[in-house]
């Protein structure tokens, strides 16, 4: 079957390399599901998550190529955006784009680009023909199967970001099929011989570990992002054959990884770890998320061997010990989160709203749904990447549509929901171990770059005693398990502040 199959998209390939004067559209695959359907909720969604990444990023030398996730954007964005960050006001006009075959299964890679110009509510990608054909023609492994990119995510969901941080590019489209050595290899060898200049660079789009409890997750991915670090792809893939490593994407990656080093690629820089359930504030069963980087150092060591679980993010600014939201303060974030729901739900939209002062304030939060006690969905944001408002319409709308372990809400279900909104409280720093309380307060542990946060539920989850709860954040952060007691280490706490509709109607 394979075989016939690549015979077929090789007679397709050589059709379209001789010159036909046909242009194809690729559609959009997954608009309305793993990103807004609509252009300007889709734009303030990647624009926010851009805003939302830091600025830390010190890249000394020449960019080859960075490595994103490609899970919905309310999960997986605000990770990628911390690479995506790199590009703006950068020179690159050309942008080869590697990821894994979810759907259909074929040998090798098809490259899905020449006279093919890609959609999405963004508007219209050209492809770079030339560049197209050239990995047809130096990797005897690849072929046109248009069957492989028609239902496939991993590349469309990193176009809306190229499409907001690039002013003009072109891509190449390039999904892997079976991903053994030899295909990781030819793949390797073609992207080495393409240009490298500062218009040209490669992304790498993969998730890691999936469905595992957060603690084993990272324990897992930590290991992958020690090859990266220390320039070791073929370590990498033997973590793939052994299972010690997960990536939907590990070919592509390790393929890119290679080429990066062959040309010349001697650094690398892991820009930001987190996992699903950061978003979901689940941790029983997460999916990994990685950014990082590949370039030329012009100076310096060869080396970042450090492997953080978090980078810098915007905090809530600390305002002391106590947060509270007045009665109507409360009532108005629930009818917020209620009206978007419904607004979304009917028009695809989220309506204005006149909100307070203090509403306005960035703020981190999560909203729960329910039905008749049983959860119906679960979506939040752990930093303040917003106005506490918009994040609770955000957090509503992506509760109902976008979680993953449920079906969309439909607009005859709305009316039996109920919601509840989870505030985080202000960060206040730590400055006796005393004061942190286990089931009351979540933490956040910075040291250097490394920064990492758990939230107050994981501490009761996991059976943690004080001791074990800071520990375990310096494990999420990549820290030492005692770094803790460091004197320059930074303990923030917070708490959560919980209502729901029952609680402000005094029923």
């Amino acid at each position: 079957m394979y075989r016939v199959v690549l015979i077929f998209a090789c007679l397709i390939s050589t059709a379209l390399a001789a010159g036909s004067s046909s242009v194809g559209v690729r559609e959009p695959a997954v608009a309305g599901q793993f990103y807004p359907a609509d252009s300007a909720e889709l734009s303030a969604m990647v624009k926010t998550q851009l805003n939302g990444a830091a600025d830390e990023a010190k890249i000394d030398g020449q960019i080859l190529a960075i490595f994103v996730p490609h899970a919905g954007l309310v999960y997986s964005g605000p990770t990628a955006a911390f690479a995506f960050k790199l590009l703006q006001n950068s020179t690159f006009k050309n942008v080869i784009m590697c990821g894994p075959t979810h759907y259909y299964g074929f040998r090798g890679v098809s490259v899905y680009g020449p006279s093919m110009i890609w959609k999405t509510p963004l508007g219209t990608i050209a492809c770079n023909d030339a560049l197209c054909n050239a990995i047809l023609k130096n990797d005897k492994a690849a072929a046109i199967i248009p069957q492989a990119h028609a239902e496939e995510h991993c590349l469309e969901v990193e176009l809306p970001f190229l499409q907001t941080v690039l002013p003009k590019f072109q891509i190449v489209p390039v999904i892997m099929g079976n991903q053994d050595g030899p295909t990781i290899d030819g793949l390797a060898k073609a992207l080495e011989a393409l240009p490298t200049d500062n218009t040209t660079l490669m992304v790498a789009s993969s998730d890691w570990q999936h469905y595992r409890p957060a603690a084993q997750g990272y324990r897992m991915d930590s290991l992958g992002m020690d090859c990266f670090v220390h320039l070791d792809p073929d370590r990498l893939e033997k973590y793939f054959a052994t299972g010690q490593v997960e990536m939907c994407g590990g070919g592509p990656a390790a393929a890119v990884l290679k080429a990066a080093i062959a040309k010349g690629g001697n650094r690398v820089k892991i820009l930001r770890y987190s996992d699903s359930g950061d978003i979901t504030g689940d941790k029983s069963k997460v999916v990994g998320y990685v950014a990082a980087v590949i370039y030329k150092a012009t100076s310096g060591a060869t080396k970042d061997t450090t492997v953080p679980s978090e980078s810098s993010v915007r905090p809530i600014p600390p305002s002391g010990n106590e947060y509270q939201l007045s009665t109507d303060e409360r009532k108005k974030l629930l009818e917020i989160a209620r009206k978007s729901i419904q607004s979304y739900l009917t028009t695809h939209s989220v309506p204005e709203f006149d909100v307070p002062t203090k509403l306005k304030e960035p703020g981190a939060a999560f909203v729960t749904l329910t039905k008749q006690g049983d959860l119906r969905g679960c979506i939040g944001y752990t930093v303040a990447v917003q106005p506490l408002y918009q994040t609770v319409a955000q957090c509503a709308v992506s509760a109902a549509v976008s979680d993953p372990r449920f079906e969309p809400v439909t607009p005859d279900e709305l009316a039996g929901l109920d919601i509840e909104i989870s505030v985080l409280t202000p960060l206040v720093k730590v400055t006796s171990l005393d004061q942190i309380q286990v089931g009351r307060d979540g933490l956040m542990i910075t040291l250097g770059n490394n920064r990492g946060l758990l939230l107050p539920q994981v501490a009761t989850e996991y059976h943690w005693n004080r001791t074990q709860f800071l520990q375990q954040t310096c494990y999420k952060a990549g820290l030492p398990t005692e770094s803790y007691k460091r004197p320059e280490a930074l303990i923030q706490k917070f708490q959560a502040l919980v209502f729901g509709e029952k609680d402000v109607s005094g029923k």
